[in-house]
């Protein structure tokens, strides 16, 4: 490896570490719902205006690592500007799949009513249910909904 691909890789990897922790970042036209086949999926539809999508991101992060090797969260991001959702997700910790979806699409093949919406699929990808808004008075429902099928 020469020396110039060397540092290349070493910035590259810079760059990833501060991804605020994220498995992976990715456009919507490279979602797949079939690349989480085997783990049930957590799929949550957020914008940087949602005001209680800020208060689901640490409750996400929680989940992920209680549940990490049966549970796949994938956090989906509807903001039209990509700048203001890296503005958002600077201030979490992202132990889950972001996919940018700017144009919509995702949030149309979703049939999304709001945000933020939560799906739940199953380990063939088949939807289990959903949940709309994020209240913390929901959060013991919505751990044991999960725990439920986790466990399952």
């Amino acid at each position: 490896m020469t020396v110039s691909r060397h540092i290349a890789a070493i910035l590259m990897l810079m760059a990833m570490a501060g991804q605020a922790g994220a498995q992976q970042q990715v456009n919507a036209e490279n979602f797949d719902l079939a690349d989480y086949k085997g783990k049930i999926v957590y799929v949550d539809f957020w914008a940087s205006w949602c005001t209680p999508c800020r208060a689901s991101f640490p409750f996400m992060a929680e989940l992920a690592d209680t549940h990490a090797d049966k549970l796949a969260i994938v956090a989906i991001n509807v903001d039209e500007n990509l700048a203001d959702a890296k503005a958002f997700l600077s201030d979490y910790e992202t132990p889950f799949d972001i996919v940018f979806d700017q144009s919509g699409m995702l949030a149309e093949a979703f049939n999304v009513p709001g945000m933020p919406t939560s799906f739940l699929h199953d380990r063939n990808g088949e939807l289990i249910g959903q949940h709309v808004g994020f209240r913390k008075k929901d959060m013991e429902a919505i751990r044991q909904w999960i725990k439920d099928n986790v466990d399952n």
